[in-house]
């Protein structure tokens, strides 16, 4: 199921570790909330391309040591697994949330990236869609801003419990349920491949047994970055949804202004198109 290693400085880094050990390897960022174990949603493309999938769960996820938020210092973290691991160069996926620290690990090491894939993936709020941010998250961002990030994660951690609490608690079955009726708009590509969901449903209920990491990815994303993406010389492929009521194309269209070496591809569907959906044929078209 999981593994787990210590990194240099004594924290715990959990990951997954699937499909052909022999195969191209892809480091897999998970959607928010998520652990690594939300790769298995994709298991069966990733056994139809023959490649590795290893993904890490972010700090604050699984049992994975909480840091303050930042996509620059995942990525170190996920190439020190890369290196305990003995991957040279790899592929970097990431869906939704994901997506910002796929290309944080491109960003840091363009050398060690044969290719990016994006998947509906967000750029920073306060660029794209700064009319939705909640004054809360204002708040939180200026107290990072400050040098505050304690302040910033206690200020968020509560609000997100809230948020959570009817999800949590509940037998495998109750949450289905529950879950279901938190779908973003638009089509559910789940109810054309329901053998996905109990995996998607099993990892997220991990996922939410706290707040930590699920705030510290906003955090990490919604506000300004800290990498460069002009450092990014991979080719990285965007995928968006046409009918994607979470992350509309605009935020694929800010990254594609940004990133000289983006392909740009639009699928029919929704979130989940664009993210699981699309996962076969980026494995086809990077490895």
């Amino acid at each position: 199921m999981f593994s787990t290693v210590t990194l240099r400085e004594g924290r715990t880094l959990e990951y997954v570790d699937l499909g052909d050990p022999a195969g191209p390897p892809v480091l897999f960022f998970s959607g928010t909330p998520a652990t690594g174990g939300q790769a298995r949603v994709i298991v069966e493309a990733v056994e139809r391309h023959g490649v590795r999938v290893v993904g890490p769960s972010r700090p604050g996820y699984g049992a994975s040591t909480l840091t303050p938020p930042s996509l620059a210092a995942t990525a170190t973290d996920t190439l020190e697994l890369a290196d305990e691991l003995g991957l040279d160069r790899f592929v970097t996926l990431g869906l939704s949330g994901g997506g910002p620290f796929a290309l944080a690990v491109a960003a840091l090491t363009p050398e060690r990236v044969t290719s990016v894939a994006v998947h509906a993936g967000p750029a920073p709020y306060v660029e794209v869609k700064p009319e939705v941010l909640e004054d809360v998250d204002r708040r939180a961002l200026a107290m990072i801003a400050d040098g505050d990030v304690d302040g910033a994660m206690a200020l968020e951690i509560p609000l997100a419990d809230d948020e959570l609490a009817e999800l949590r608690g509940l037998s495998a079955e109750d949450f289905a349920a529950a879950l279901q009726k938190t779908a973003p708009p638009g089509p559910n590509w789940f109810e054309e491949h329901p053998e996905a969901r109990s995996a998607f449903d099993a990892d997220f209920q991990r996922a939410i047994e706290t707040s930590e990491g699920y705030v510290r990815d906003n955090l990490s994303w919604l506000g300004p970055w800290d990498i460069d993406l002009g450092a990014v010389t991979s080719p990285v492929r965007l995928v968006y949804g046409d009918a994607d009521g979470m992350v509309p194309q605009d935020h694929g269209e800010w990254l594609r202004e940004r990133l000289a070496t983006s392909d740009w591809h639009v699928v029919p569907g929704g979130h989940g198109h664009a993210t699981f959906g699309a996962a076969g044929d980026t494995f086809a078209a990077l490895t």
